[in-house]
């Protein structure tokens, strides 16, 4: 590949529905027909590289075949609205990228959900998800200080392990007072820690101190820049594949405590090893070493949970047990739960054409558990009265996201993932997709 050019949108007639193309700025002597990650890139007949991805979050290159009827259905709507002027692939575009275990959700919504009602995205956008984000302009991030408290707890963490009093973090760092306090009365005196919980502090502090250079919240200039993607498997493997200082420390830990092999919470033989552990206490510290062996889904600091995961394992590593008491188990999954369910009913709605005060004062009749109002607002507020074809397209594909994002079967982060919510809002009446059924 040779010369360098700006990256731009490809015309839209060499795009089907429910994918998105850019030239890359590149150009090639030969065709090119390869594969990375969720991306596909080719050539055009000038020797242009060109980069396609699906605008259908996590629908790899070839899976597009096991599109089911609702997807077919709003690609047959984005066909019969002809060609898609820039501001409005964009808008897709961003949709496909949001993902709602994103540490941004829900102003990642509303700034959605705006962008559809005006008809433009403003830039920089927020970073919203991992779904080929911002591929061709610039992104901002929706968590200030991110790297700059992963740094504090590094220091706090590694000078607590030099015998440093609390003191000293306190007067430094006076806005993380109660994470010092807590970590302290945790872990106790330093030089009372075990030899086994100082290997687990040294594999917990692997992990934090990657995140302490790099972070995916903050966004780059390329998503799919080279140097950053093959730092990040270099990462990857050090720490957490055989062979790098994470197993290594991973394989001492598990001789010191007596405990099976080591395995992240998202192998298979995790939930098998710890169902045949019989020791309460060991059940317990598998959990926790499982979880730091895990890290934050890897390597994805944008994730909701990135520093009460990290709390969690201080808590486990001092007191054997993961689960913090006075932390409410579940509270993030109910606010998720909750806030997707109040962002698709009102999309729902909004494309059924029903007047919200209606539907609000019908709402008040049912009685949910929580109050979904606030989501509704903002979306009849954002959406406006005005209604076209183009609008109702980005209404229903903002729907359909919100609703499946299914990162896999087992585990998908839409809203289909409370299966519990969905239920107790059948029984007492309330649909979230009749939009959906009336059209297919």
């Amino acid at each position: 590949m040779g010369q360098k050019q700006e990256i731009r949108l490809v015309p839209y007639e060499m795009l089907s529905p429910g994918f998105e193309a850019v030239f890359t700025g590149e150009k090639s002597s030969s065709p090119v027909e390869k594969t990375e990650i969720n991306t596909t890139l080719t050539t055009d007949e000038a020797g242009h590289v060109l980069r396609k991805w699906s605008v259908f979050t996590w629908t790899f290159p070839g899976q597009e075949k096991d599109w089911d009827d609702e997807i077919t259905h709003l690609n047959e709507m984005q066909a019969k609205l002809g060609p898609l002027d820039d501001n409005t692939r964009q808008i897709r575009a961003h949709i496909a990228s949001l993902v709602p275990c994103d540490s941004g959700l829900p102003v990642t919504v509303d700034e959605l959900l705006n962008a559809i009602g005006r008809g433009r995205l403003d830039e920089p956008s927020f970073r919203n998800g991992c779904w080929c984000p911002g591929m061709w302009w610039e992104l901002k991030t929706s968590q200030p200080h991110h790297i700059e408290s992963m740094n504090t707890i590094h220091t706090m963490l590694t000078g607590y392990l030099e015998g440093k009093p609390r003191t000293d973090f306190i007067k430094g760092f006076p806005h993380a007072e109660g994470f010092i306090n807590h970590t302290y009365e945790w872990l106790g005196p330093a030089s009372k820690l075990t030899e086994l919980q100082r290997l687990m502090m040294d594999r917990m502090l692997l992990i934090v101190d990657y995140f302490t250079k790099t972070s995916d919240t903050i966004p780059c200039t390329s998503w799919l820049d080279s140097t950053r993607l093959q730092e990040g498997e270099r990462a990857v493997k050090n720490l957490f594949e055989e062979g790098g200082q994470g197993a290594d420390l991973d394989t001492q830990i598990s001789e010191k405590a007596g405990l099976p092999k080591i395995h992240p919470r998202w192998n298979p033989k995790f939930e098998e090893t710890l169902q045949n552990l019989e020791d309460p206490d060991k059940k317990e510290l598998y959990k926790t070493c499982s979880a730091i062996a895990s890290g934050v889904h890897t390597l994805s600091d944008c994730h909701h949970n990135t520093f009460r995961n990290i709390e969690a394992w201080i808590h486990g590593i001092g007191t054997g047990r993961l689960d913090i008491p006075t932390r409410k188990s579940g509270a993030e999954r109910q606010r998720l739960g909750h806030l997707l369910f109040g962002y698709v009913l009102g999309l729902d709605k909004w494309l059924l054409g029903s007047p919200m005060p209606f539907f609000l004062m019908d709402l008040g009749h049912k009685d949910l558990g929580f109050n979904p109002r606030n989501e509704v607002l903002r979306v009849y507020a954002y959406l406006g009265d005005e209604r076209t074809p183009v609008k109702e397209w980005l209404a229903a594909c903002l729907w359909h996201n919100l609703s499946y994002n299914i990162i896999d079967i087992i585990n998908p982060c839409g809203l289909v993932r409370h299966k519990g919510l969905l239920e107790h809002a059948t029984q007492v009446g309330i649909s979230w997709r009749a939009w959906m059924d009336s059209v297919k």
